[in-house]
């Protein structure tokens, strides 16, 4: 796509302004998360997890586009080797002024997950991305390769995402209100983004050489960090289609792959 370099200097000024604003407003998901770090991740993604490795100890994992770095904070204590790559300098001060403070020992690294350069090919067991990265991605297949590239032989990439189900519609509310086509991948405003297709994230995956051994569509879990988005106050009206009408959709669509 044209003009990746423009569109990723306004992301990363956008996040660089955001960033203390954000970090204040999520820093008490640090104190669930040393308590247990497994929340951080949707129940059915933990699973997967689980299966896969018996230890998370000496485990080599890089988080791109970590964001609040929830997920990073969670591997670290559950034992594994981290590497936390952001685009923003200001998203990766605020992380690591956290583990500082902490006393946790992350790498922590201002990289755009459209590169990763200066990450050592065939390095890492398990590339992980969190729920809100892909909506920042003007190529998949680009970023896809450069996860391929780092990981060795064997190794997985596992992600959750929103649903794509989702985007069509007006957030504001509870009240289903179409305000764009499933088709139009591209939203323009002051930042472009990106709202990927389901066919967008299978076909990219593969021609990046990826194996996909398992997709699941998930709905929203009460005591998940992630889960505050959904539009309804009282978690037992969220599951009530007939209330909540977001609950006939699935919030989460989640990827286990093998290179």
């Amino acid at each position: 796509m044209k003009n990746n370099n423009i569109n990723n200097d306004k992301v990363k000024e956008a996040w660089d302004n955001w960033s203390d604003n954000y970090y204040t407003d999520t820093i008490s998901d640090v104190e669930l998360i040393k308590k247990m770090p497994h929340k951080v991740f949707p129940t059915k993604v933990w699973e997967w997890l689980n299966s896969y490795y018996l230890s998370f100890k000496g485990l080599k994992i890089c988080v791109p586009s970590s964001g609040d770095n929830n997920a990073v904070f969670a591997f670290y204590l559950l034992g594994a080797d981290v590497t936390s790559c952001d685009i923003s300098n200001r998203q990766i001060e605020n992380a690591k002024r956290i583990a500082d403070s902490n006393g946790w020992d992350i790498d922590f690294r201002v990289l755009d997950s459209m590169d990763l350069f200066g990450i050592e090919s065939e390095a890492y067991d398990l590339v992980y991305t969190s729920n809100g990265v892909h909506v920042w991605i003007s190529d998949l297949q680009v970023m896809y390769g450069g996860f391929n590239r780092i990981l060795k032989t064997g190794g997985r990439y596992v992600f959750f995402e929103t649903h794509p189900f989702n985007r069509p519609f007006d957030d504001s509310s509870n009240e289903l209100k179409i305000v764009k086509p499933y088709w139009r991948i591209r939203t323009d405003g002051d930042i472009p983004n990106y709202h990927w297709r389901v066919q967008d994230f299978i076909n990219s995956l593969i021609a990046s050489e990826f194996n996909i051994n398992v997709i699941n569509e998930m709905l929203a879990e009460k005591d998940n960090i992630s889960a505050s988005w959904w539009k309804i106050s009282e978690w037992d009206q969220k599951a009530d289609f007939s209330i909540n009408p977001y609950a006939a959709l699935p919030a989460w669509i989640a990827f286990s792959t093998i290179k």
